[in-house]
């Protein structure tokens, strides 16, 4: 296993997202594959991982990036759905929490076979060529970038950048996948921060102003018990959110 330590306008468009039998053949080998960690595994009901992945349009030979890939829970599916000939970008950010890690996610990691490990410093761009990576997942993070006391209701310029980079970094056609905590419409910025959500609205705003083309979203994540203006690790809903499934391009 190759390590590298170094570490438009907006058109809404609902889609709907695979059933279990349209999940593509690759990406649910990818999850039934029995050499994932016990723990990931144990996530599948509520992530839905193979719906989410055929959304996105993961397939063998492609080369993806996990951005924050922490436990590696997309990591190690997006390894299977692309196969041998594919490639996936373990992105993790560099300090002591990684490094103190890092020896267990290279044993974790090392059956797979092509998964390449990478941290990066905070607010450096990303270690990969331009127009090189056909999908760039960003789970659960977005809550992070939206907002910033400085700025308020504007756009922070961090993730002005961040978002600048990702087009930098994915081909044309290349797929933007990003996954959520839903905050309540109208909220602001933050209020949703507050909450560790982001607000469908703004996050579509923010992403097409970096150049990306909105190319629909899916009710993966629905709960209706989750009345979306909550902080959800404080209420029992760890896991059980409802999330938007975005799904940008970059256009040709």
């Amino acid at each position: 296993m190759k390590l590298l330590l170094s570490i438009a306008a907006v058109t809404s468009v609902a889609l709907t997202a695979a059933s279990a039998a349209d999940i593509p053949a690759n990406i649910q080998a990818a999850v039934d594959n029995p050499i994932r960690k016990e723990e990931n595994i144990a996530r599948d009901a509520d992530r839905k991982p193979g719906e989410v992945l055929a959304f996105f349009g993961v397939e063998e030979g492609m080369a993806v990036v996990d951005i924050a890939s922490g436990g590696g829970y997309f990591t190690e599916i997006l390894s299977g759905a692309v196969g041998p000939d594919g490639h996936v970008h373990a992105h993790n950010t560099a300090g002591q929490r990684f490094e103190d890690g890092r020896e267990a996610l290279e044993a974790q990691y090392e059956p797979f076979g092509n998964i390449m490990i990478e941290a990066v410093e905070t607010g450096t761009a990303l270690p990969y060529e331009d127009n090189s990576v056909d999908v760039l997942l960003l789970s659960l993070i977005v809550h992070h970038l939206h907002y910033d006391e400085a700025t308020g209701e504007a756009i922070p310029e961090r993730a002005s950048k961040v978002y600048a980079d990702f087009k930098r970094v994915l081909k044309p056609g290349g797929v933007f996948a990003v996954i959520e905590h839903t905050a309540a419409p109208g909220s602001t910025r933050a209020e949703s921060a507050a909450w560790h959500r982001a607000p469908e609205e703004i996050i579509k705003a923010d992403i097409t102003s970096a150049g990306f083309t909105f190319d629909g979203s899916a009710d993966i994540h629905v709960n209706p018990d989750d009345d979306l203006k909550n902080v959800w690790f404080d209420v029992g809903l760890r896991g059980k959110t409802t999330r938007m499934v975005h799904r940008y391009v970059n256009p040709e």
